[in-house]
């Protein structure tokens, strides 16, 4: 990796010595609700030629094109993919690593780059000094995501990553925790670590049998973060003044020495030691999930304090009120649990169209959710507050002359949780998810701590025909919570109703004017009268005619009849159920319809790894070959066809055929006709 850094600085520092202008950014926004800014697709398209050049890109992301790469009618394109799409391109991250970016995808019809290009990234920047930027990508027609080799451009704002690259993909930047990491031999030895000067571990000779490989990481806790969780758990925290980051000092291998081992870490900040002072200073070792005081013989200077340990761990240094070091225990428990979290408010918005109703569940943190919310009602969006259930408080008689005890509040609805963490969505009560929406692949909204938004947007529409008022229920189940309470503590419900009048326009067909009628009027010449005194007959009057071109033209409707484009009725959501059933080959009729091989290889891990059966997977397939389609309508269904009948089913083909005919749909009375 350090060969590839390398090279890639040489020749990106000449690559950024020649981009002298930028062509501006051809965005193309479309999305299908207006109000909905963040789900525009943003894309930038080029035809760099065969001479190449310099182009801008979405987000301030910049592309360099050397020449020879690109014949005249070649393009390259670059789409920013939108918060509620990050679940299809987003790779599955280690635990101490973080998305810090968008994600960038680019395509093109040219496959190998003949020269590499060279792309700048911006990705939102990190407030910890102990963490180190890195780039994942997911090369084009592939599946897993690796590491990137990049250059860290700091003097740009805000700051980016430069690839070099000959192959094009899905890239995003992380950031993970900083590893020290370093070697112990039976010899015994003395380690100053790089990472903090304060920080150092002496091992004597023959403490460990073989040797072992440890590693140093450090997790800040701000200030702020502090402070905020010791006035929200203030019982737990009261005597706690302050303390350190948390120091991991692990070895690969869990391990007991048989000679103590001595550590020395540093004092919290702004605490000193002065020789005569005897200071309230506890040295805590997290072993087993569990925080215990360190029972030796404390050694300080000024900033730092050394301590004697058989085994390692994670370690902490408080400093606590006089006479109360006993409580650091605790305190130190509740602010490791609660020092990567953050609060955040869950908030749902409607926007019902008179023929698309669509919702938004969003998760932010407290700072941002009074201008989101601004923000959301000036697009047009309604909000929908969460149900809150108030605990009951048991009623109790007390008797005797002494007043009844007070009985407190319950505690503030706050809500809290680490990057990462994610909710099922469920939607019911008198409304359904459209079967075109992505909800049914995928349920969860997840929770970016470093990107500007985390939301899920989904269509719905009534779960039956009826038009009267509609009551909607959207809840959110918390995942990876076991226990009972904090779990239905976490449920996020969410209840609205719909008006009879909006249900009545969503069900309203779509007017169609009938072509105006043409009147036509002769223009006749007017008749003489007949004179009765002469006996002569009148002279006969030619009457004019119209050409046909001109009465053509004239009787043609002006406006051209609307004419609405409907799906064919055998490939509607409930036709495709019933299909499914019958033909659960799903994979094999993924290959007869040409889908690719990646979407079909993640068909079936997904279905391997949800233990779904095969019917459920030959429905996905369907519905995402029908997303794919333009023509929904003969074209569809003969394709259709072609693909039941190639692997070897014509008696579903021709039910099929004959139900597409007659316009209706594929139930499982037609289906039961076919005889296989």
């Amino acid at each position: 990796m350090a060969s590839r850094k390398s090279t890639i600085k040489k020749k990106s520092t000449n690559a950024g010595s020649g981009m002298k202008k930028d062509i501006a950014c051809n965005v193309s926004t479309g999305t299908e609700h207006p109000e909905m800014v963040e789900e525009a697709n943003l894309k930038a398209s080029y035809q760099p030629g065969k001479k190449g050049g310099n182009f801008g890109l979405p987000l301030g992301a910049k592309l360099t094109v050397p020449e020879g790469d690109f014949n005249k009618k070649e393009s390259i394109t670059c789409q920013v993919i939108p918060p509620s799409q990050r679940w299809r391109n987003c790779p599955v991250l280690p635990a101490d690593e973080s998305i810090t970016s968008e994600v960038f995808k680019l395509t093109s019809s040219v496959h190998i780059m003949k020269t590499p290009i060279i792309v700048q990234l911006p990705y939102y920047p990190t407030k910890s000094d102990h963490s180190e930027i890195n780039v994942k990508g997911k090369w084009r027609g592939e599946t897993d995501w690796v590491d990137i080799g990049f250059l860290h451009k700091n003097d740009t704002t805000p700051p980016s990553v430069e690839l070099e690259i000959n192959r094009l993909g899905s890239f995003v930047v992380t950031f993970t925790v900083k590893k020290e990491i370093f070697n112990v031999t039976p010899q015994g030895c003395l380690y100053n670590a790089r990472i903090s000067r304060y920080i150092s571990c002496r091992f004597p000779k023959k403490s460990i049998e073989s040797s072992i490989q440890c590693a140093i990481k450090i997790t800040p806790v701000s200030p702020e973060k502090l402070q905020s969780i010791k006035q929200q758990y203030y019982r737990e925290c009261n005597d706690l003044v302050t303390l350190t980051e948390f120091i991991d000092i692990t070895p690969n291998i869990p391990c007991n020495f048989r000679r103590a081992v001595t550590i020395k870490l540093p004092l919290p900040s702004g605490v000193e030691i002065e020789r005569e002072q005897e200071p309230e200073v506890g040295v805590l070792l997290k072993n087993d999930g569990k925080w215990e005081p360190v029972e030796s013989n404390y050694k300080f200077t000024r900033t730092t304090v050394s301590c004697e340990v058989r085994r390692l761990g994670s370690f902490c240094v408080a400093l606590s009120k006089p006479e109360r070091t006993q409580r650091l225990k605790e305190s130190v428990r509740v602010v490791d649990g609660r020092s990567d979290h953050d609060v955040v408010h869950v908030l749902m918005y409607l926007s019902l169209q008179e023929k698309s109703w669509v919702g938004v569940v969003e998760c932010m943190t407290e700072a941002k959710s009074k201008s989101r919310v601004v923000d959301r009602k000036d697009r047009g969006f309604k909000v929908v507050h969460k149900v809150k259930v108030i605990p009951q408080i048991e009623e109790r008689r007390y008797y005797g002359r002494r007043a009844p005890p007070d009985v407190k509040p319950p505690e503030a609805d706050i809500l809290e949780i680490y990057d990462g963490f994610t909710w099922d969505i469920g939607v019911g009560s008198d409304i359904k998810v459209s079967n075109d929406s992505d909800l049914l692949d995928d349920k969860e909204l997840r929770y970016y701590r470093n990107l500007p938004e985390s939301y899920r947007k989904f269509d719905f529409e009534p779960l039956n025909n009826e038009e009267r008022t509609l009551t909607g229920v959207v809840e959110l189940i918390p995942n990876g919570v076991d226990d009972e309470t904090l779990k239905q503590k976490m449920t996020i419900r969410f209840e609205f109703e719909i008006d009879e009048e909006t249900v009545r326009a969503f069900f309203k067909p779509e007017y169609v004017p009938e072509p105006e009628k043409i009147r036509v009027t002769f223009d006749l010449p007017e008749l003489q009268p007949i004179k009765e005194e002469k006996p002569v007959a009148p002279p006969i009057q030619k009457i004019k005619t119209i050409s046909t071109s001109v009465m053509d033209r004239l009787t043609k409707p002006i406006r051209k009849p609307r004419i609405i484009d409907r799906e064919a009725r055998v490939i509607t959501g409930k036709s495709l159920m019933n299909l499914s059933r019958r033909v659960p080959e799903g994979l094999t009729l993924a290959v007869h319809l040409d889908l690719p091989d990646s979407t079909i290889t993640g068909l079936g891990f997904d279905a391997i790894s949800n233990g779904l059966n095969m019917a459920d997977v030959t429905y996905k397939i369907l519905l995402y070959w029908k997303r794919k389609l333009k023509d929904k309508k003969d074209a569809a269904v003969n394709e259709l066809a072609e693909a039941l009948s190639a692997m070897g089913r014509p008696d579903i083909t021709e039910v099929l055929l004959q139900c597409h005919k007659d316009n209706k749909e594929l139930t499982e009375e037609y289906l039961n006709e076919a005889v296989y």
